[in-house]
């Protein structure tokens, strides 16, 4: 195997902030986009079949909003990163060609507004850029309050034509088998739908649709999963196997490379930054290899996350600890604010420009802590133990074999926008019951924190029946 080294370009001179024209749904774009749609998924995502569970479940929820008998909020899970080019081929697509198939079309073409982080812009490219807004996306802030996004979103939630789609996970979560931590951002919003409709003497009521997403990939492209694996040994500097030798199953080379992506990023926090691990490599008496690994990923967390925001000169609240998430939030916040100021220094002298640059640079290299957690975060490293005794099914030796790959990428320079996607696949799409936020509207005006939390489980509870449903049945 060629060794090959790993290269992503500093950015170390700040740069123009992109501006995107205001979110509004362009019927031309619209058009060109669902012609070219079927090409895009099959050609560029490599998707080679959707299936979706209880169709008329989805249609049921658009004609309901079409109707004017609800509001409606799309609340798709977040696992691959694909998923919001999906769903919208899926509702601008696929749902009108259904329903007309069926005999009993939708009363006017369908179409979402979709949520997306506001950081897509800068890691993404001048077509992103250019889709976003005319297909009526909207870009929200994690950290940041943004009252003119919030009025938007808002706006859209109780008058728009076409029903929000987010995900509640709030980014990609890199698991689809399991269900991470969700956000409490699209029951809030719900709530907030339902006051302004009660206000305004309306009767329409305020429906969260939990769509979840799962991906079977093709196992004739195993060849491709193989030269992936390969190549991120040679990266890792592991060694072939003698001639001859009888090669070991895919679960133990996945969890040898993450063994050794481990030990060679602790050796490197350890030089770098006088890091000393949690515990010893040597493992632990009763401790199995994926717990101790565990351990050790997470102290590499709390250290990267500790370097990043004294790289930045952020002060965390001792007396009130933010989780991991919450933390990346603010770090890519504070980078990308330092990559692309709001306010360009044109008229700068040389020197201070010289030092504005290296204040971008430091902030590059302080998101590369971010970049990894923000990954790290969702991984687990027992996904792949044997718990059924049948041992983990191909679409987890898949989605294990893409995250180490992007998790070296990370850790080297990548982003999200250099995550591999070589493996065609076919989606599934599960939809769980429509949450109700209007009947629990009293619950909220008595106690809004624990109406939130309460409908934010509720909402979990129905992921995790799609997901068992899919566990279930995926042999279909």
């Amino acid at each position: 195997m060629v060794k090959q080294a790993l290269k992503y370009a500093p950015i170390v001179e700040a740069r123009t902030r992109h501006r995107l024209r205001p979110s509004s749904p362009s019927a031309p774009a619209l058009s060109l986009l669902r012609f070219l749609a079927p090409f895009y998924m099959r050609f560029v995502l490599k998707f080679n079949g959707i299936s979706i569970h209880r169709l008329d479940q989805i249609l049921s929820a658009f004609r309901d909003f079409q109707e004017k008998r609800t509001r409606l909020i799309l609340a798709f899970r977040h696992p691959y990163g694909e998923e919001p080019q999906l769903f919208s081929y899926v509702f601008d697509v696929l749902l009108a060609h259904k329903a007309r198939q069926g005999g009993n079309p939708l009363p006017r073409r369908p179409h979402a507004r979709f949520v997306h982080g506001y950081e897509v812009v800068f890691w993404g490219d001048a077509l992103i850029r250019w889709v976003l807004p005319r297909i009526g996306a909207v870009p929200v802030y994690h950290v940041k309050f943004d009252a003119a996004g919030l009025r938007a979103i808002r706006t859209i939630l109780r008058d728009d034509a076409c029903p929000l789609a987010l995900a509640p996970e709030g980014q990609v979560s890199y698991r689809s088998e399991t269900l991470p931590r969700l956000e409490q951002g699209s029951v809030r919003m719900g709530f907030w739908c339902a006051q302004d409709i009660e206000k305004a003497g309306r009767t329409e009521r305020v429906i969260i649709l939990p769509l979840s997403v799962h991906y079977q990939f093709d196992p004739h492209d195993a060849n491709k999963l193989m030269e992936m694996i390969e190549r991120n040994e040679a990266a890792c500097g592991m060694s072939r196997l003698p001639s001859g030798s009888p090669a070991p199953a895919l679960r133990e080379r996945l969890a040898a490379l993450e063994t050794s992506i481990l030990s060679i990023t602790e050796a490197h926090y350890a030089k770098t930054y006088r890091y000393t691990p949690p515990i010893s490599e040597t493992k632990a008496p009763g401790m199995d290899g994926a717990a101790m690994r565990q351990i050790r990923w997470n102290g590499l967390m709390d250290a990267s996350l500790d370097l990043a925001e004294h790289a930045l000169g952020i002060a965390g609240n001792p007396q009130k600890p933010e989780d991991r998430i919450n933390r990346v939030y603010r770090i890519r916040q504070h980078g990308w604010d330092r990559v692309y100021p709001e306010e360009a220094g044109s008229s700068a002298c040389a020197f201070q420009k010289g030092l504005d640059d290296r204040r971008t640079g430091e902030a590059w290299y302080a998101m590369r802590h971010m970049e990894f957690v923000d990954l790290m975060y969702y991984l687990d490293s027992e996904y792949l133990e044997d718990k059924s005794g049948t041992g983990p099914s191909f679409n987890r030796l898949v989605e294990t074999a893409y995250n180490l790959d992007d998790l070296i990428s990370r850790l080297t320079g990548g982003n999200f926008s250099n995550r591999s996607n070589v493996m065609r696949k076919k989606a599934i799409i599960i939809p769980g019951p429509g949450l109700d936020i209007s009947a629990r509207l009293a619950d909220y005006q008595t106690d809004w924190k624990e109406a939130v939390r309460t409908a934010t489980a509720a909402l979990a509870q129905s992921y995790l029946q799609c997901v068992k449903e899919y566990l279930d049945g995926k042999a279909d």
